[in-house]
């Protein structure tokens, strides 16, 4: 299939292998000695040289040629159901959202062409309110995307002199936004788990000047760590709860308020960001702060100055799914997102396989090494199901899962024809379930 990336891997190994010693040397660009460099990094060696060995497993990069309302997809001829879409609720096809965007285009057009920090139109402060009232906070701030706002937003609430502590499974854009805040000046403490006496122990050095940074549901699993005992740990200092809920967002908690939500009952002491690009099927990210907050952080936040903003017939739809998901018709939805989840589970169960579930709309079946995960995920893709097959440094090594995004959209025929697939490749691969306890993720990527 011409359109998997991985497949020019090889080519442009040997290309660059032979450059020194080719007459053709003298005709390759002024980016090669560049791309050549970068190649001999130890780690981006190894994975090139894995892509190269085992062309066309990986699959990542993959441009799909179409894709239906029931995730039906089409890739160079090739028909498969998609099972690695965050569009959880299957809101990118609803024509509530439709209508919204292409009510705003010709009001609005499909870009305000400024950054936010000098003018924006009147739907981003409506975007916001209905965010704010749908959460129970006193307001919220909209970012490009949720990677941005954590990047922007950690160095702000973090400044130098205060202690933040990650989970070293949070999310790779947290560790990101991190690691700008530690170079500003704070004092950065990674945490292998998330335990509540390790942070009670942390923060009470910096009494009132600490933030825990940690996902709400981990990207690779669906799973989530013990937010309640994290908060009174963090609060038991005076310090605050950062959680990135992406993959909780619009699924997980009370009306899909997220996990943070689910697991408190408030999110009064929390800096909840949650996604806008997942569950709601639109674009960017937000945070929920107060409006004295927001103030202060439209100074701090880098990318919000300079990151952008968010076209305007996107801010229309997230009105539009607020609307959706504080009518019935949400509780339908979730309904059946969760009956697809429970007919995903139950059949694993059946098979004996060993897999990660949470609350969240991510079921991931453990395979283990790397080469047998893309195979299995090569297999499941030519018997015509795709699924994302998660691997070091996403998951521990050896640790490989197969990661299962289930959609409000999935036809029950779908679900069973994706076990159906499972058997064969657990038959085909020996897949086994494990006994022991499972482990959590790594430094998440998506």
């Amino acid at each position: 299939m011409t359109k998997i990336g991985q497949q020019t891997v090889g080519a442009l190994m040997r290309r660059l292998a032979g450059s020194h010693n080719s007459p053709a040397a003298t005709a390759v660009t002024g980016l090669d000695p560049l791309t050549e460099r970068l190649s001999t990094r130890k780690l981006t060696r190894v994975a090139l040289s894995f892509l190269d060995a085992n062309a066309g497993m990986h699959l990542k990069d993959l441009l799909f040629d179409s894709c239906g309302d029931d995730r039906r997809a089409e890739l160079d001829g090739h028909s498969f159901w998609n099972f690695g879409s965050d569009s959880f609720l299957g809101l990118d096809r609803h024509p509530k959202v439709h209508e919204a965007i292409r009510a705003a285009l010709p009001e609005w057009g499909s870009h305000s062409g400024a950054s936010r920090a000098f003018s924006s139109p009147v739907l981003t402060d409506e975007a916001e309110a209905k965010l704010a009232r749908w959460l129970g906070v006193a307001d919220t701030f909209i970012f490009p995307s949720v990677t941005l706002a954590n990047i922007g937003l950690l160095p702000s609430v973090a400044p130098a002199g205060d202690l933040l502590i990650v989970d070293r499974e949070s999310h790779d854009s947290v560790h990101q936004g991190a690691r700008l805040a530690a170079a500003a000046g704070a004092r950065l403490e990674e945490i292998a788990l998330p335990d509540p006496r390790l942070v009670t122990e942390l923060a009470a050095a910096h009494r009132g000047r600490s933030l825990l940074a940690i996902d709400g549901v981990y990207s690779m699993t669906g799973r989530t760590p013990p937010l309640a005992e994290l908060d009174l740990a963090i609060r038991s200092a005076g310090g605050v709860m950062y959680v990135d809920d992406a993959h909780g967002t619009g699924v997980v908690g009370p009306r899909g308020r997220g996990a943070a939500a689910e697991a408190l009952g408030t999110l009064a002491n929390v800096l909840m960001v949650g996604s806008l690009s997942k569950a709601f099927s639109c674009l960017g990210g937000f945070v929920t702060c107060t409006p004295e907050l927001k103030t202060v952080l439209k100074i701090c936040s880098s990318t919000f100055i300079f990151g952008g903003p968010v076209p305007p017939p996107y801010l229309a739809a997230i009105c539009a799914v607020c609307d959706i998901i504080e009518s019935p018709e949400y509780d339908v939805l979730l309904g059946t997102l969760h009956d697809r989840r429970r007919q995903l589970t139950s059949g694993l169960d059946a098979l004996g396989l060993s897999y990660h579930e949470g609350q969240a709309a991510i079921v991931s079946l453990l395979v283990g090494d790397i080469e047998k995960t893309f195979a299995a995920g090569r297999e499941l893709f030519d018997r015509g199901y795709y699924v994302q097959s998660a691997t070091y440094p996403a998951v521990p090594i050896n640790a490989g899962l197969l990661r299962i995004q289930v959609n409000a959209n999935h036809s029950p025929e779908a679900v069973d024809g994706l076990l159906e697939a499972l058997a064969a490749v657990r038959t085909k691969f020996r897949i086994r379930p494990r006994p022991q306890a499972l482990p959590l993720s790594g430094a998440s990527l998506s």
